[in-house]
């Protein structure tokens, strides 16, 4: 055989084969796709459930980190038409009903045994419960023994003029921690109530000012720059911040949802994602990823074993409607500016 005959019969060798694999590959099941979207606090949380999901189910979950809650809810707002993301996990309570009004979401009004009753706060079957947890006033009590003071009880209790200069809390525009602070606050005094009392505590805040967040706060607290904070109750059993103990007189209880997109492109697998992630199984990685309590009773937990639990708890006021971005607004120009 010539050459050029050989060259020939390679080439049709090779068309073959590039033919055969280019009609084996579209006839592979394509793997599926899922994509969950989260605030940047709960990322190993949302990996965790992820990885998981993906080998349940032989899906190609991923979770997407997006800045602290309120800014990744203005995201899907914004991105509600064409959404580059499935799933939503991470939903604060106070700030849920936004989205349901907004027409972000799909409503799929699912039943979850496991889950009790009590702990679905959306009436609308959009939001499912996923974790929750305590915010309260916390305290380093060997700071507070030293300085001859008592350990305050009570959000009045801070205004009292011995604890001048030792109070602080996460700053609201940039903490989905402190919003809840600001949430918890209103709906125990009303909103007209709770700002007169936020400019009053204003007067009593550390020199260190609003820590930014978690982090920022956590680490003054460490450092003790800070002896009392209104944040979680986690702070107690967090090595990281020895010698704080919790008021248990009552706290506010954070909740977090999870949520189907409406106009997701992959909203019946988002559909089974909610279902896993309200399972015990992924309960399961509630506590271990999110220093948060799942809401199954029969869910494992570990880094919340010893966490304080109050003896009244503050549920959010629904009738306060979605007004974080307001409350930030207001909260900069009448308190943190004076």
């Amino acid at each position: 055989m010539s050459i050029r005959n050989l060259l020939i019969v390679l080439i049709a060798v090779a068309g073959v084969i590039v033919a055969f694999l280019t009609i084996s590959a579209f006839q592979q099941p394509q793997t599926k796709k899922l994509v969950i979207v989260g605030p940047a606090g709960i990322s190993d949380l949302g990996q965790a459930l992820a990885k998981k999901f993906s080998e349940k189910y032989g899906v190609n979950a991923t979770f997407i980190p997006l800045g602290g809650a309120v800014e990744m809810v203005n995201e899907l707002v914004r991105n509600k038409d064409n959404p580059p993301w499935d799933v939503a996990i991470g939903i604060p309570e106070f700030y849920y009903t936004v989205l349901v009004e907004r027409g972000v979401l799909h409503c799929p009004k699912l039943s979850v045994e496991g889950v009790p009753p009590e702990e679905f706060w959306d009436p609308n079957g959009c939001v499912y419960p996923l974790d929750k947890s305590y915010i309260g006033i916390v305290y380093n009590a060997t700071a507070l023994e030293r300085l001859g003071l008592r350990p305050p009880e009570t959000l009045d209790d801070l205004l009292r003029p011995e604890y001048k200069g030792l109070v602080t809390y996460p700053n609201p525009v940039q903490s989905g921690t402190g919003l809840a602070v600001l949430s918890w606050i209103m709906s125990v005094k009303g909103e007209e109530a709770g700002w007169t009392y936020l400019k009053q505590l204003s007067g009593q805040i550390a020199k260190v000012g609003y820590p930014s967040g978690f982090t920022a706060l956590r680490s003054a607290l460490k450092r003790g720059d800070v002896v009392i904070a209104l944040s979680w109750y986690s702070h107690v059993i967090d090595p990281g911040t020895p010698h704080m103990r919790a008021a248990t007189y009552s706290a506010f209880l954070y909740r977090e949802g999870v949520a189907v997109l409406k106009n997701a492109k992959n909203r019946d697998l988002a559909v089974e994602f909610v279902k896993f992630a309200l399972s015990k199984e992924g309960q399961d990685l509630v506590d271990p990823y999110n220093y948060m309590l799942p809401v199954r009773a029969d869910a494992v937990v570990k880094n919340n074993v010893g966490l304080p639990q109050p003896r009244s708890v503050v549920v959010y006021n629904p009738a306060l409607g979605s007004k974080a971005d307001e409350w930030r607004l207001r909260w900069q120009r009448e308190v943190a500016s004076g």
